[in-house]
């Protein structure tokens, strides 16, 4: 029972994440596309370095996820 449980948990997490991830990607491109209309070209930069970010964010969230998960897993991110 508990491996069905687990796998659930598995499988919910990584839909949530998804979505989350989506729906910060959707609000940053928003932003982006007002900043790009009020402020002109140099707003795209701002808007390459937020989504860069975020992908680095959630990128590292996952691997500290799936380091935690691991037994003997050794989380070296700080």
């Amino acid at each position: 029972m508990s491996f069905l449980r687990a796998a659930a948990a598995r499988v919910f997490g990584l839909f949530v994440g998804d979505w989350l991830q989506s729906a910060v990607v959707l609000s940053i491109i928003a932003a982006g596309w007002f900043a790009v209309s009020h402020f002109g070209a140099a707003a795209l930069v701002v808007l390459v370095v937020l989504l860069a970010g975020q992908l680095v964010w959630f990128a590292r969230a996952e691997g500290r996820l799936t380091a935690r998960r691991r037994p003997g897993a050794v989380d070296k991110a700080v």
